[in-house]
């Protein structure tokens, strides 16, 4: 009787190895769908950025500014990815880092979705800067109306709603 129960708590054992064993790899590919993703989206991102840069700009001081702001965004993330891979810093601080590695990529995103929207709306040129609740939009054109100002205002508002919107107008000269 007692080697029965040593050969029940055995099998019980061994089943809930093959189980756990099965479930692990039944899980790994999704784990592999997700790296897939997340390099899909990074792939698309660079896209992104790619398009934007082949849109050629009719204002070299709007591109001399998104030069400048990418480089310093560059600057942080580098910082930002040094804090996570290393092993001096708190889980709590690595997490902070990967959060705001994220941001950064939602707001060059956005920036560049704003700029080909507003371009769109006949404007021959956009500079659209995030800095966190904050947006501020300074579009090339030779007369700015009111209606104008509010069509911007409203497309931003629609990508992100509780910004405070700043929209600048400029002469062709930029």
């Amino acid at each position: 009787m007692h080697l029965q129960k040593k050969s029940s708590w055995f099998l019980a054992l061994l089943t809930l190895v093959a189980v756990i064993s099965v479930f692990s790899l039944l899980d790994s590919p999704k784990q592999s769908k997700e790296a897939i993703t997340l390099t899909e989206e990074a792939d698309q991102k660079a896209a992104i950025q790619t398009v934007s840069k082949e849109v050629s700009s009719s204002s070299p001081l709007f591109e001399e500014t998104r030069l400048q702001v990418s480089n310093e965004r560059n600057q942080l993330r580098q910082k930002l990815t040094q804090k996570i891979t290393s092993g001096e810093y708190f889980v709590d601080e690595q997490n902070t880092a990967s959060m705001e590695i994220d941001t950064l990529h939602k707001e060059e995103s956005t920036e560049a979705i704003l700029e080909m929207q507003i371009k769109s709306l006949g404007f021959p040129d956009a500079l659209v800067r995030i800095e966190g609740a904050n947006i501020s939009v300074t579009v090339v054109a030779n007369k700015l109306s009111k209606s104008r100002a509010n069509e911007i205002i409203y497309l931003v508002k629609k990508e992100c709603e509780d910004a405070n919107v700043q929209v600048k107008f400029g002469a062709n000269n930029y």
